[in-house]
């Protein structure tokens, strides 16, 4: 028995790990965050929206998960290479905002160096949850599994959503999304889900793989 656990351990040690970032409840996402700030190999983080202000932080991203910094990105998949930080304000001139350090709320001011690199909530679903689906966050509330007519909370319910297996994003309207849901009945349903709070919380996010 003890060499079996051992064993049992000598294995768990050798699995690889992935370190990779992904938001699953409404809290992890910061309710006044504009959208995200795609990363490069490296960032230089300024006080000030002015490349000759102070400089108070530099990372580097290897995106092996040996390596990488915690508690930075809103999403990170390693091994894509592919990672996201929160923006919670835009400048002048490309230059956003941006939350590098989640557990204290430090934010400082990057340069974009394209027009994709900043991504607006609206401009980031249209991307990536059109192409990847979308999938509820855990505590998302009870309204949002059901259906609408309209982008209203009014509007007549159209189904009501129970074990989703895939959700997938037509378009953005406002703080709704059309979008059409396979669940375990396997009927497809289609129409409006809010995917954000009128308080700005997000109760869904693209499914990126």
């Amino acid at each position: 028995m003890k060499k079996f656990l051992i064993l049992l351990a000598a294995i768990f040690i050798m699995l690889p790990v992935f370190a990779d970032t992904m938001p699953f409840y409404t809290n992890a996402v910061p309710k006044n965050a504009l959208g995200v700030f795609q990363t490069g190999d490296s960032l230089k983080i300024y006080s000030q929206p002015d490349a000759n202000s102070k400089i108070i932080k530099e990372l580097t991203f290897s995106y092996d998960q040996k390596t990488m910094p915690e508690g930075v990105f809103a999403l990170l998949l390693n091994e894509r290479k592919l990672g996201f930080l929160y923006v919670s304000d835009i400048g002048d001139d490309n230059w956003v905002e941006v939350i590098y350090d989640k557990r204290t709320g430090a934010k400082g001011w990057v340069l974009s160096e394209d027009k994709f690199q900043f991504l607006p909530w609206r401009n980031f679903y249209n991307m990536y949850g059109r192409k990847y689906g979308l999938r509820m966050f855990k505590d998302a509330p009870d309204e949002v599994d059901v259906l609408h007519s309209k982008a209203e909370d009014t509007a007549q319910s159209v189904a009501k959503l129970n074990y989703v297996k895939t959700i997938k994003l037509a378009k953005i309207s406002g703080n709704w999304a059309l979008v059409s849901v396979l669940d375990l009945d396997k009927v497809p349903k289609m129409g409006f889900m809010r995917w954000r709070g009128d308080d700005g919380t997000l109760y869904a996010f693209p499914n990126i793989k």
